[in-house]
């Protein structure tokens, strides 16, 4: 106070006031005197108004009065579906702090103490509910307007799919669906509603084989209805695919398969009936999905085979004989003995071997693929049928090199899986990760078994379907990789891991994919396949042009969904017609691999590159021309597509082969490409050219191409059928 009468009397004195005794006194009649007091200070004059100061504060200070809150925005009336959540607001001012408080018909609501508020899913018995929120603060409190919420029903919500079951005969079954907002159910069997099956679950007390099939249910109230995903019920086993007659020149050997779908796992003994013979003889150690014969000679013509599968239930099935035609013929080798993967120390000199069988005479190279690299180089003087790698090229620097051999005759060529040299604390993967197949909402489960000096930590990685982009799997660090729950949208995704000890090189794992409920079917080529490049859309004939008489083009066609490749048989014709007087290029089958960027769309080099060369992936190709390098023409190939892979090297290489085109005729040949669990077979006009292990990607789409250069032919695909089943335990 002494300091604000020091400063009016300053103000008073300049003004022609005088102060006195705590009065002002002024100079001029019509003023008015002004009261200085302990709580207030004004000054009024009639020729001269001054506000000056306005204090109370029931003491020595000033301050301003605290503002009562004030509601400047409303909450607003909400309107959500069942099962849905609403939010409410509120602004207002006023001295803080405010402080809220939400309530729902009256009632506090716990917890709900800011400027917001959102309910709990709500529920039918939310709808017409009031809410209000009171603010408060030191100088008082508000409270809103009330604000409705209104909730309505939306169509039923399933929030757990019924699930495929593999059930023994007799077993009971019981199919259940959750859902939300449910009034009534209907459930149907291969899109028949089942009389009387109108509740949330559905059950059978003693199953049989007229109970397999495809069941749904659908849910309903007044908002409409939804239907749920499929559930597959399998009733005991069925042999999905029987073993299949071969016919092969003497000096090969055939390899036969079944596949099983029910109750796993599965246990196989396949059995051997002599030419003539009437009962089989088990054949021993032939235990798996599929069996490969020794190689045959001409005494084996007319042996029949066939395999039985015993389920989990302990049924027994057989399947039906496959008949084994052996003719005389000239053929490329076979490899019965390929070279493995070893752990070596440094500085030795392990030995690699190769064992063959063909015709005469075999000859040999290795080649050796540096660490980090896709391509390999002939190893000078390595051409005996075993290589003693020396002790300079077991270095720590060559942990991971890979070798591999040719093997040659006058008829083609052979190369044998590649075989990993582990030096040292390297790491060796010694089972690589497998594909799965799984009833939607099921779990599945990859793993790998690695080995070395060190300890080894793991991550795995996922690419989605159709797609090359790996991310990494949070959490999945250990051997063993299980997605709890699968959901078709799943199917065609590719898996692979790295496995590392902090030491030596990282390795990676081979690719596995996953593949969740019915595999689809494929189409014939009079409907869903896609034409890329020169080639023309398929024909009301379903036959399908890939590239015309003339230069340069490059054409293909493609399913343009993913497929498994693990048990898959291709059969199609191939017509050529007007070429050139020296013919070309020739034409493939390709299944293009999307993990390492191939698309519906890829597109493959004209004249050698036969279309399909830079299209990644796993080609058999029939080449009618000879660039440089070639084998001679014509001839019927299997190798990779990327350009740095191209022809380099072949797997498989038939140079024994009727022409695939000729300037003055058209010619036709008929192919069935058969490819179980890596086993690939080849054969062409019913005979097989080749049958050896590839590494095939897991999942592929489905490509037939073909080229022109500076010659040409008018090539045509027609018949082609395809089938794709899960290759058994």
């Amino acid at each position: 106070m002494l300091k604000v009468a020091a400063s009016l009397n300053s103000l008073f004195a300049s003004s022609l006031l005088t102060w006195r005794r705590g009065i002002l006194i002024g100079a001029r009649r019509s003023s008015r005197l002004v009261m200085l007091r302990s709580g207030c200070i004004q000054l009024l004059t009639a020729t001269l108004v001054l506000l000056v100061m306005t204090a109370c504060s029931g003491g020595g200070g000033s301050s301003n009065s605290a503002q009562s809150p004030t509601i400047t925005k409303q909450p607003a009336n909400q309107a959500v579906t069942v099962g849905q959540t609403a939010t409410f607001s509120v602004t207002a001012t006023g001295t803080a702090p405010l402080t809220y408080q939400w309530f729902d018909n009256g009632a506090a609501i716990a917890g709900a103490t800011s400027s917001t508020y959102t309910t709990a899913a709500t529920v039918i018995a939310d709808n017409s509910s009031k809410f209000t929120v009171t603010v408060s603060n030191a100088a008082g409190s508000t409270t809103s307007n009330p604000a409705t919420l209104t909730t309505m029903i939306g169509l039923p919500m399933i929030t757990t799919q019924p699930s495929s079951v593999n059930v023994c005969n007799s077993a009971s079954i019981t199919l259940s669906v959750v859902a939300l907002n449910a009034s009534t159910y209907q459930w149907s069997f291969n899109g028949s509603p089942i009389a009387g099956a109108t509740s949330s679950s559905y059950f059978i007390a003693s199953a049989t084989a007229t109970n397999a099939g495809s069941y749904t249910v659908t849910v309903t109230n007044a908002a409409g209805s939804v239907t749920s995903q499929a559930a597959t019920v399998l009733v005991g086993t069925s042999l999905a695919s029987n073993p299949v007659s071969l016919s092969i020149a003497q000096g090969q050997t055939a390899t036969f398969s079944v596949a099983a779908a029910g109750d796993a796992p599965f246990s196989y003994q396949w059995y051997l009936t002599a030419p003539g013979g009437s009962t089989g003889v088990a054949i021993a150690g032939a235990t798996s999905s599929t069996y490969t014969t020794p190689v045959e000679g001409l005494s084996s013509s007319g042996s029949q085979y066939y395999v039985t599968v015993t389920d989990a239930c302990a049924t027994v099935l057989t399947s039906t004989s496959a008949t084994l035609t052996v003719t005389p013929g000239n053929v490329p080798p076979t490899i019965t003995t390929a070279p493995v993967s070893q752990t070596v120390a440094i500085g030795s000199t392990p030995t690699l071997t190769v064992t063959a069988v063909g015709p005469p005479t075999l000859t040999y190279q290795w080649y050796r693929i540096p660490a980090g690299s896709n391509t390999g180089t002939a190893i000078t003087g390595a051409t005996a049928a075993a290589y003693t790698v020396p002790a300079a090229d077991t270095t720590a620097t060559n942990d991971q090199d890979a070798y591999y051999v040719i093997v040659s005759n006058s008829y083609g060529q052979a190369t044998s899986p590649i075989a990993i040299l582990v030096i040292g604390n390297g790491i060796q993967i010694t089972k690589q990760p497998v594909t799965a197949y799984v009833s939607a909402g099921g779990s599945a489960t990859f793993s790998v078994t690695a080995t070395s000096a060190l300890p080894l930590t793991y991550q795995w990685f996922e690419a989605a379907p159709g797609t090359s982009s790996f991310s990494a799997i949070s959490g999945a660090t250990s051997a063993t990789y299980t997605q709890p729950s699968t959901a078709t949208t799943d199917s065609g995704s590719v898996f692979h891991v790295v496995v590392s000890n902090g030491s030596s090189a990282s390795v990676t794992s081979g690719p596995a994919s996953l593949f969740v409920g019915a595999l689809p079917a494929i189409g014939s080529l009079c409907s869903g396949w896609l034409p890329n490049g020169s080639a023309l859309p398929p024909s009301a004939s379903c036959t399908a042009q890939l590239t015309g008489a003339t230069t340069f083009q490059s054409g293909q066609i493609v399913w343009p969904n993913l497929i498994s490749t693990g048990n898959l048989q291709v059969s199609f014709t191939f017509t050529t017609s007007n070429s050139s007087p020296t013919p070309a290029d020739g034409y493939t089958m390709t299944l293009a691999d999307p993990s390492r960027g191939a698309t519906t769309t890829s597109a493959g080099m004209d004249g050698g590159g036969l279309g399909a060369e830079g299209i990644p992936g796993v080609v058999v190709a029939f080449d009618d021309y000879h660039d440089l390098n070639d084998p001679p023409v014509p001839y019927v190939a299997v190798g990779r597509g990327e350009v740095s892979q191209w022809e380099n090297p072949y797997f498989i290489v038939n140079t024994n082969v009727p022409p695939l085109a000729t300037a003055t005729a058209t010619v036709s040949h008929n192919y069935v490409v058969s490819i179980v669990q890596g086993m690939t077979t080849v054969t062409m006009d019913g005979l097989q050219l080749f049958s050896g292990s590839v590494n095939v990607p897991p999942v592929a789409y489905l490509y037939f191409t073909a080229s022109t250069g500076d010659n040409f032919e008018q090539a045509v695909i027609s018949n082609v059928s395809v089938t794709v089943t899960a290759p058994s335990n």
